[in-house]
């Protein structure tokens, strides 16, 4: 894998425009470069059929797939595309809704690596009580299934999966890795495992970097994160936003 370069003048001037126009409008007037090679890559009915095959069986059994948005799907894609990062780490991945966007941006690219971190919870199996947060979402993978099922063969060659738990895989895998150009958080949205994942990858991540996260109205770990280090949130869509370093 070739060395990274620095990020492009492109890039900063898309994380630029971006903070300047924090609303959806300014995605919606700018949506069509990236909507497009979405559109055209087919992924996004891909991942509707396929799921859907499974929906009724993972729901009826109290849990979500765990879908990202279509909006937070374009955006994170975006932001890959633009920034164009050779490491990028993730943290939860389940069905593989998000980690499939990724993919599909590091494929356009022609370069960079997906690490992914996941502790997957498969419909109809038991585990010990504690193994995972019973908070908000609870995604669940239908039985027989691992981590990323969803996501189309041929966009896993850039991609390696890490099984357990982002509190106790992350660091090594950071530590192995030295630095990194993106981070996503999208696993256990607790305070504790936000900000711990958080401030982790913050240390590992390159100077002008960005971290992503899902979900940053969970809790209070997000803003605090940015306040602490005297960064001003870039909101994506909904519940997603980004920091760069």
């Amino acid at each position: 894998m070739a060395g990274f370069g620095g990020f492009r003048p492109a890039a900063f001037r898309f994380l630029r425009d971006l903070a300047r126009n924090n609303e959806k409008a300014w995605f919606e007037a700018n949506r069509d470069v990236y909507e497009r090679e979405v559109r055209d890559s087919g992924l996004v009915d891909h991942l509707l059929r396929t799921a859907g095959d499974h929906y009724a069986a993972v729901t009826a059994a109290g849990h979500s797939l765990g879908a990202i948005g279509y909006a937070e799907g374009t955006f994170l894609y975006a932001v890959l595309r633009t920034v164009r990062p050779q490491v990028v780490v993730e943290t939860g991945v389940a069905n593989g809704f998000s980690t499939a966007f990724s993919l599909l941006a590091l494929r356009a690219n022609g370069e960079g690596h997906l690490h992914s971190i996941d502790l997957p919870r498969e419909v109809g199996r038991e585990y010990e009580p504690g193994t995972f947060y019973e908070g908000e979402g609870r995604a669940g993978i239908p039985p027989g299934f691992e981590s990323g099922w969803l996501i189309p063969p041929e966009l896993k060659d850039r991609w390696t999966l890490v099984s357990g738990r982002s509190q106790e895989e992350l660091p090594p895998l950071l530590r192995r890795l030295g630095t990194v150009d993106a981070f996503m958080h999208d696993s256990e949205h607790s305070f504790d495992c936000m900000w711990f994942e958080f401030n982790a990858a913050w240390r590992a991540l390159r100077s002008g970097g960005v971290l992503v996260s899902d979900d940053v109205n969970s809790t209070e770990a997000f803003a605090r994160f940015a306040g602490q280090e005297a960064r001003i949130p870039v909101r994506l869509a909904r519940g997603m936003a980004l920091l760069q370093k």
